[in-house]
């Protein structure tokens, strides 16, 4: 029997409209299914089926079919390219045509095509087993159970978390401040208020991709304190329905501070604005990180309301973009640091284990609905940086590039130069004894910021350090602090705190080191 190019043509094995898991209509009656789904479109084109033998295509046919009932579009997804390699066996055609029962022999030569993903035959060993059971024609049990009991082996979940790699893994304490130090400093110049919010989010929240293509301006709340006034940043983080990104199973309720929920309600303001401006598609819900366009394969169908969300690409794109902005440099790699959703959410467990969070209290902060995914951020390695010394800080820090400021020679030099108020003095320190002032570091380039001078200020961009300042004597005091306090037994989160700063003043150091040279 040939089949035919055109949709929802007699030779198709039609199975109508079915019911996803979500209780969606799949329209399953003709050669291109399209699945629900917001991230990426997701349509299975049977055409590219077409030479496989009748009877193994409509087996296909049948078993999507029924996983489009139990299972998410992904899944649905990943099956179909995994079942796609069936047209390439020459001993699955060749036992059809003979009317032979089909034998294990497809298995084992699937795995010697190139470029093929040895995970994929775990569908298709699920796919035979269903075909089986079901008693289709030519399916055999036996050779069911005998693909059950092959090791197939896969992907190696959680190696980047596990073995912390410098590119794919979580971002160390050093790179993780360097970002935090960047984007406060430079993100207000160089990012957009879009992709500055995003990238907080990811850091505050540790989520997936979907996670943040999903939220809604709704999903911010400030709530007013009545007896003072002051504002509290409420934020939803919507929890997913595990295997349908689109279908929410709750909320997560957090609280931002100060700084992030002043940022979330400029974005929902900017939201406003453009919605006034330049109109809104009918019928849209209204998306926290909005498209410009209105996806058009949502529009005027199921999932119309979402057709102004970014999609799940389109948030790790910004995130990916955001970083190239920053130009943050990794001390693990010389090369600027480059990540993703996944680089963040990674970072966000492994702090949250380093932490001593619980495995429940852990799958609770990643959104998990179980245990099964945690443990990999139990096994991580310690972090590379335990041992940080004055020597490494000035080697190191240029590579960081975790100081903001601008090195001055003179007052003349310096914004707020000749101000007396405005400069940075140095006490010298020494453990169970009163400071000593000991000179001046610098001079601060604005007014009164209620940090907590002089640790604070070689990571703000406001900082004019005196080229001929003691810096050397504060790295050593630092340092010699880090020291004293991983000594005593304290947890790294504590003594690994100004970690970052030190990597700022080892840059200083440098700088004017080499200049004096």
């Amino acid at each position: 029997m040939s089949r035919n190019v055109a949709t929802k043509l007699p030779d198709f094995p039609s199975q109508g409209i079915i019911q996803d898991r979500a209780g969606l209509d799949v329209d399953a009656s003709g050669w291109e299914w399209r699945l629900n789904n917001l991230s990426r479109n997701k349509i299975l084109n049977f055409d590219r089926l077409r030479s496989l033998p009748d009877l193994v295509f409509d087996a296909v046919v049948l078993h999507l079919a029924d996983r489009i009932k139990l299972t998410s579009p992904d899944n649905v997804r990943n099956a179909f390219g995994a079942l796609r390699f069936l047209t390439q066996s020459e001993a699955l055609a060749g036992e059809v045509a003979a009317g032979a029962d089909i034998s294990s022999s497809f298995f084992a030569e699937l795995r010697m095509i190139n470029n093929f993903s040895v995970w994929r035959l775990h569908h298709i060993r699920f796919w035979y087993r269903w075909c089986a059971n079901r008693h289709l024609p030519h399916f055999s049990r036996e050779t069911a159970d005998l693909l059950d009991d092959l090791v197939i082996g896969g992907n190696e979940k959680g190696r980047a978390v596990r073995t912390r790699d410098p590119e794919k893994g979580a971002f160390d304490d050093i790179e993780f401040g360097a970002i935090l130090t960047r984007l406060r400093a430079l993100g207000p110049e160089v990012l957009s208020l879009t992709e500055r919010v995003l990238v907080w989010l990811q850091v505050a929240f540790g989520r997936n991709a979907f996670a943040y293509a999903k939220m809604r301006e709704e999903d911010y709340r400030p709530l007013k304190e009545v007896a003072t006034g002051r504002i509290y940043h409420r934020f939803d983080v919507p929890q997913v329905k595990k295997g349908h990104d689109y279908l929410r199973s709750g909320s997560d309720p957090k609280e931002l501070n100060q700084e992030l929920g002043t940022l979330v309600a400029e974005l929902v303001a900017e939201n406003a604005s453009v919605r006034r401006d330049s109109g809104w598609p009918e019928g849209c819900g209204y998306p926290l990180f909005r498209r410009r366009e209105p996806q058009p394969d949502l529009l005027g169908g199921q999932l119309h309301e979402f057709a102004m969300h970014m999609t799940s690409a389109e948030i790790t794109a910004t995130v990916e973009r955001a970083l190239r902005k920053l130009e943050v440099i990794s001390h693990r790699t010389g090369e600027l640091v480059r990540g993703n959703s996944r680089r963040f959410r990674y970072t966000y467990g492994t702090r949250l284990a380093e932490e001593g969070a619980s495995p429940s209290q852990l799958a609770t902060g990643l959104g998990h609905s179980d245990l099964q995914h945690v443990g990999v951020y139990y096994e991580t390695r310690p972090n590379q940086v335990d041992r940080l010394d004055a020597a490494l800080a000035v080697e190191l820090g240029p590579i960081a590039d975790a100081f903001m400021g601008r090195i001055v020679s003179e007052e003349g030099e310096a914004v707020n130069g000749t101000d007396p108020a405005k400069r940075i003095p140095f006490f010298r320190r020494k453990f169970g004894e009163k400071p000593q002032l000991a000179g001046e570091l610098g001079v601060c380039g604005a007014g009164p910021c209620g940090r907590l001078a002089p640790v604070s200020c070689y990571t703000c961009e406001r900082f004019q350090p005196w080229r001929d300042g003691p810096h050397r004597e504060m790295l050593d005091w630092l340092v010699e602090e880090r020291e004293r306090q991983m000594q005593a037994g304290l947890d790294p989160q504590i003594y690994k705190i100004h970690d970052v700063t030190i990597m700022a003043i080892g840059k200083v150091v440098a700088a004017c080191e080499e200049k004096d040279a």
